[in-house]
């Protein structure tokens, strides 16, 4: 007898070669779903983070809020600690402490800033001395995009939620140093719907 070496036919190869094409397919396709995963992932991330740094800086601010009003930048007169006019363009303005002084600038520790949104971006502007003047030009973060509205309301003296700030009535040294007991702020977004934060102030 005579030993006969036998190779692949044809079709063994032809079914061997479909096989293969589909492991490849579908590994292909395992690798591809796990890195569109990935960076939505870390999208959503990058997404949290920016909502929590904007709800951070927002949170510091009213509750380090300083009875301090400053100087209007033409003539004598001043403007509130806290001063949020409904008719204005600014969200609020407000006068915080606590502001980090590592360099040993001349200056103090009082921040004057201001919150506005740009069409669907929270924005806050904060001015390199406590009364500025129309020489001083603030400088601009951009905090937060996807807004779609921003609520702020005040808690007066008798525990009433307003939306004006000074109250109505106030006038004079103690209306300008007024503070509210609390803040609440309600932010929509267009992807993570509403969002809610109440603020005790310090003090």
């Amino acid at each position: 007898m005579r030993n006969r070496c036998r190779g692949f036919t044809l079709l063994e190869i032809l079914v061997a070669v479909a096989i293969l094409a589909i492991m490849s397919v579908m590994t292909y396709r395992g690798v591809s779903e796990a890195r569109i995963s990935v960076e939505n992932a870390g999208g959503h991330m990058d997404r949290l983070r920016e909502v929590q740094r904007a709800m951070h800086l927002l949170t510091r601010d009213f509750r380090t809020l300083a009875p301090r009003p400053i100087r209007e930048p033409i003539g004598d007169g001043h403007r509130a600690a806290l001063r949020r006019d409904p008719n204005a363009v600014t969200l609020v303005e407000l006068s915080h402490a606590g502001w980090p002084n590592g360099a040993g600038a001349p200056r103090g520790t009082i921040q004057r800033v201001s919150y506005r949104l740009d069409e669907s971006t929270l924005i806050r502007e904060y001015w390199d001395v406590t009364d500025p003047t129309l020489a001083n030009v603030p400088v601009i973060r951009r905090l937060l995009n996807q807004v779609e509205h921003i609520e702020l309301r005040y808690m007066n003296a008798g525990r009433e939620w307003v939306a004006q700030w000074p109250p109505l009535g106030s006038a004079g040294d103690t209306g300008h140093r007024a503070r509210p007991l609390a803040v609440e702020i309600t932010i929509k977004l267009s992807d993570y719907g509403e969002l809610r934060r109440l603020i005790e102030v310090a003090g």
